[in-house]
């Protein structure tokens, strides 16, 4: 059975949703919050999946990662997929962990680091330390995998410390006996310093893993001589290894976004093991911005009052309480299919209604590539657009104007649930639309480019049948009209 360790700001939820697959998954080493609320005689050994918080540049949480065995990965995500049906999946075919014989390409030491080529036109960037600075161009290195990509990277991060991973214990090329952040006790640290330093690891050095401060020290020696087999044969592999490549296996790693609808999941979920705020994971996915307010209100506010949240921009209003609920000006975030998050500038705020939860934007339209561009109208200097953007919904119509306030158009754009902050919208751009203008009869368009990406693992069937659906429904809405 695939042992499972979930860590972040959506612990509870999947700790919740996993539960129900007791039979087929073990959840292990569970975070305190959750052993403080889960009756349950739970295991600490080392998973074979992990899922933790993956934050963006801006510290935003929206992505897990989802990193473990090939195998086991597959089945994680086929069960978070199947409950929160509108999760946007990046499976990296690089794999974490992985070891490979390098190439240095380039070395600046002013910028401390190196770009090494692994082979097969991918390359990773070594970040230099002191002693890398005798490190030439056209050296041989044998490197790790050291991080995943990142979002609108392809330069993954490696390192020169070369590591065998057991189920307790990590060998590393660096020799040193090192402990698991969760490793606090201090009798533990010092039983586990005396063991390691008491084998023969063949001059590898040894990090204990959270899992080595529960299993007995037979257990933990077996393991340290089969790993320290295992490192002696990687290092023959690596001085007999003739070209530049890979040369040992790693863990896959999945980054999955989770847009309006699988938050409502996780707060329901959430709301069965802790007090939970109607929007708790919206607000606590942006970081420092909200996550104490909402942990203050959440603490505070009594069961029924919890409850009586319904709608999330009434709790904007009161995560917002000592300043304007909605700004003048606010920043549209897209987020792309396949391109990451664009921000497409700010835009004017013309209306608001804070309980019905929806707010209109007019934004002008300064050139050419401002337009859609399977768009067909008469682009103009002066044209302009106005849109409402309702919390929650599946799309967004953006209707045209002339300067002189003539309509000229309607482009419905379908997206995951809308989010709404006091200074900004979030939408997710799923490439599909319907059109309209005086000329045209509604149009639905852009499935085949989403069917493309399920195909691809990126979205989900059941994704897919939803936009069809909504791209439907709006286009019978604007056939009555005419």
């Amino acid at each position: 059975m695939p042992t499972l360790r979930i860590r972040g700001i959506y612990a509870a939820a999947l700790t919740q949703l996993f539960a129900p697959y007791h039979t087929s998954w073990e959840l292990v080493q569970p975070e305190d919050e959750i052993r403080a609320h889960v009756a349950h005689d739970w295991r600490m050994d080392s998973p074979d999946v992990d899922i933790d918080d993956a934050p963006d540049e801006q510290g935003h949480r929206d992505m897990i990662r989802v990193s473990g065995t090939p195998e086991a990965v597959t089945q994680a995500l086929s069960i978070l997929q199947q409950q929160c049906f509108d999760v946007i999946t990046h499976q990296q075919t690089l794999q974490l962990g992985a070891i490979y014989l390098g190439l240095v390409g380039i070395c600046s030491q002013a910028r401390r680091r190196a770009i090494v080529y692994l082979g097969e036109g991918l390359a990773g960037v070594l970040p230099l330390r002191y002693e890398d600075r005798a490190l030439r161009v056209g050296t041989y290195l044998p490197v790790r995998i050291a991080a995943p990509l990142a979002e609108g990277d392809n330069r993954p991060e490696i390192s020169t410390s070369i590591t065998v991973p057991g189920d307790y214990a990590v060998l590393t090329s660096a020799a040193a006996i090192r402990f698991s952040k969760q490793i606090t006790e201090a009798d533990q640290q010092e039983r586990l310093q005396r063991l390691g330093a008491a084998q023969d690891t063949g001059g590898w050095g040894i990090i204990w893993r959270t899992a080595a401060q529960h299993a007995e020290e037979q257990v933990l020696i077996a393991e340290l001589q089969r790993l320290a087999q295992e490192a002696h044969a990687l290092r023959e592999r690596l001085r007999t290894t003739p070209t530049v490549g890979y040369v040992q296996g790693g863990e896959i790693v999945a980054r999955v976004f989770l847009p309006g609808h699988a938050k409502a999941v996780c707060d329901t979920l959430r709301a069965t093991l802790l007090p939970t705020l109607p929007a708790h994971h919206k607000y606590k996915a942006q970081g420092d911005v909200y996550s104490a307010t909402i942990d203050a209100l959440e603490k505070e506010l009594p069961p029924e009052e919890l409850q009586a949240r319904t709608r999330t921009l009434s709790v904007l209003a009161s995560v917002n309480a000592m300043q304007a609920p909605i700004h003048n000006q606010i920043r549209l975030l897209v987020r792309d299919l396949e391109r990451g998050v664009q921000d497409h500038g700010t835009t004017q705020l013309v209306a608001f209604d804070l309980h019905a939860g929806w707010v209109e934007l007019r934004q002008a339209l300064p050139h050419k590539d401002a337009y859609p561009p399977d768009f067909p109208i008469d682009k103009q200097p002066g044209d302009y657009t106005l849109t409402r953007f309702q919390e929650g919904s599946w799309s967004y119509t953006m209707r045209f104007y002339s300067r002189t306030n003539d309509w000229k158009g309607d482009y419905a754009c379908l997206t995951t649930p809308i989010a709404i902050f006091a200074d900004q919208l979030h939408v997710v751009n799923v490439h599909v639309a319907v059109w309209r203008t005086p000329q045209y009869a509604p149009a639905l368009i852009g499935m085949e480019t989403l069917q493309r990406l399920q195909q691809q693992g990126v979205v989900t069937a059941a994704l897919t049948a939803k936009m069809q659906t909504e791209g439907e429904k709006v286009l019978e809405e604007w056939r009555q009209q005419t």
